[in-house]
């Protein structure tokens, strides 16, 4: 299959195609529970070693002052530990949203050629992402430019993720069915339609992220000073821990986080096999709009 059969230009019914994801994945809760509750299981002491490797890393006396290659391993090492847990249930659902395979075992657990295809490329999309803000690493200590240049690198790196990444990830439904599709194809299959499917990104991901970013943002808002913008020297006192800093520093919550992070992302997955039907499949009229 290529996409030169593909007729070109053809525009992605965003509301419809989000509409499509959520249904599609309330639909299908009880094989998203089957495919990914021994991976969950799996993962657990994984997650919770990491969390207290990183941790105590970050706690040694002298890491600020160990090379830049240090800091970006801790930084990066949770999102590459997860990375073939993730891959493996997401190669499961493209495959049950594009193909309706069905997982019929009581068990699933898979590690073969697609998967780790999968994570391979999913690992190079990180790495634009990630690596844009890690350029700033290089940077600390130097007040006057590190936040203005990490701000800008972030805004990069949402833009890349929101705006480009879309795009070229319809390659990752095409590797989790064996079939080839290269990023130019991709990139070509979707002009035309680059704030379509950001408008649709967005709202597949933000609520997931919001209820994944609470207790942080609760945190945040416990922790600031006295409101009275006057009293400046309020803004330099030291806060103490509260209860929720308690929780969020917890192998419990790290845990919990991480998984609620893999359960959430299932919805992205869901929308780029959706995208992929409607972009790659010849004579698909209906595409992402239809419901899995």
């Amino acid at each position: 299959m290529t996409l030169l059969e593909v007729s070109a230009w053809r525009k992605l019914p965003a509301w419809r195609t989000v509409r499509s994801c959520y249904a599609t994945v309330r639909q299908n809760l009880g094989q998203l529970v089957r495919i990914s509750w021994l991976w969950f299981l799996v993962m657990v002491p994984v997650y919770a070693a990491t969390h207290w490797l990183v941790s105590n890393v970050w706690a040694l006396p002298g890491i600020q002052t160990m090379p830049r290659w240090v800091h970006v391993i801790v930084v990066v090492l949770p999102l590459v530990v997860e990375l073939p847990f993730l891959a493996s249930i997401a190669v499961a659902w493209h495959r049950l949203v594009l193909r309706h395979e069905h997982v019929s075992a009581p068990a699933y657990l898979r590690l073969d050629t697609s998967v780790w295809l999968y994570v391979l490329c999913s690992l190079g999309f990180l790495a634009v992402t990630i690596g844009l803000v890690l350029c700033a690493l290089p940077l600390v200590g130097h007040e006057l430019l590190f936040f203005p240049v990490v701000t800008a690198l972030i805004v990069l790196s949402l833009a890349v993720t929101v705006f480009i990444l879309p795009r070229l990830s319809l390659v990752l439904p095409a590797i989790a069915l064996g079939e080839r599709l290269f990023l130019w194809d991709a990139w070509l299959a979707t002009r035309g339609n680059t704030l379509r499917l950001a408008l649709a990104t967005c709202l597949c991901m933000l609520p997931a992220l919001f209820l994944i970013m609470m207790l942080p943002l609760l945190s945040f808002l416990l922790s600031m000073p006295s409101w009275d913008w006057t009293d400046l020297e309020a803004w330099t006192k030291p806060i103490g821990p509260n209860l929720i800093d308690q929780i969020l520093d917890s192998i419990g919550y790290a845990v919990f986080d991480s998984l609620a992070y893999a359960v959430f992302t299932i919805l992205a997955v869901t929308l780029l096999s959706l995208t992929y039907r409607f972009f790659v499949v010849p004579g698909d009229d209906e595409g992402a709009a239809r419901p899995a």
